[in-house]
């Protein structure tokens, strides 16, 4: 038995989520473009992540050109063979390690008051002044959970990647504008906040550590129902 969700993504990406159970243990598993990140609970006892790499075409390795193996080097794309190896494996080891951080941020030790009170007001960022952060409404809580989805591990996110999951898919080209221009200025918002990082020469972003536990406690928080909050006050 399993529990499975996925979110239309482009044309021919579909981001899905999965959560299955088996005689050897429980399985999660987040995959983009048969690309995938799973984590294993071997009987109870071993938790396992893996990062699996199908389809390299969105990823890049530093080298010659292969129709110029005298050339300079640039950032080319990744190739199925066995050539890119050693770059499968730095990407897939960042991404195992990237979805581990992410799950040590919910046991992290700072109040609600301490992880929030940085966000929640408003900062400046490349001489400009970028408002707080209000995860109690619902567009800033959609944003944290859209970017701190499981699928986003291993690659990123980009400005097209979050339309899809904020955003009905536009009826035209002025309103697919001003989507653009709107994830534009939230990415720039988180930026600023020090919860998502630009990864150098792409134009995809990631979650930052200091992202991954102050996320995890707001989008906790949020979801606390009352009964719960009385608990711990009493």
């Amino acid at each position: 038995m399993g529990k499975r969700s996925s979110v239309q993504q482009f044309r021919k990406a579909e981001m899905i989520s999965h959560l299955g159970t088996r005689p050897e243990g429980v399985r999660v598993k987040h995959a983009l473009d048969r690309n995938s990140v799973k984590m294993y609970d071997k009987q109870e006892s071993v938790l396992r992540i893996e990062t699996t790499i199908n389809n390299p075409r969105q990823m890049k390795v530093f080298r010659t050109a292969e129709n110029d193996p005298e050339g300079p080097e640039s950032w080319q794309k990744l190739r199925k063979g066995v050539a890119d190896l050693h770059r499968r494996a730095e990407i897939s080891q960042k991404s195992n390690e990237r979805y581990l951080e992410a799950l040590s941020a919910v046991d992290a030790e700072p109040t609600l008051a301490e992880t929030a009170a940085e966000v929640c007001r408003r900062t400046r960022w490349k001489k400009r002044s970028v408002r707080a952060l209000n995860p109690l409404a619902d567009d800033d809580a959609q944003l944290l959970e859209a970017v701190s989805r499981g699928e986003f591990v291993l690659l990123g996110f980009r400005n097209r990647d979050l339309r899809g999951l904020l955003f009905r898919a536009p009826a035209s080209a002025d309103v697919r504008r001003r989507q653009t221009a709107k994830v534009t200025r939230m990415i720039r918002m988180l930026r600023a906040h020090g919860l998502v990082h630009k990864i150098p020469k792409t134009h995809r972003y990631t979650v930052s550590p200091k992202g991954r536990e102050t996320i995890a406690a707001l989008l906790a928080a949020r979801s606390a129902n009352t009964q719960e909050l009385m608990k711990i006050a009493a």
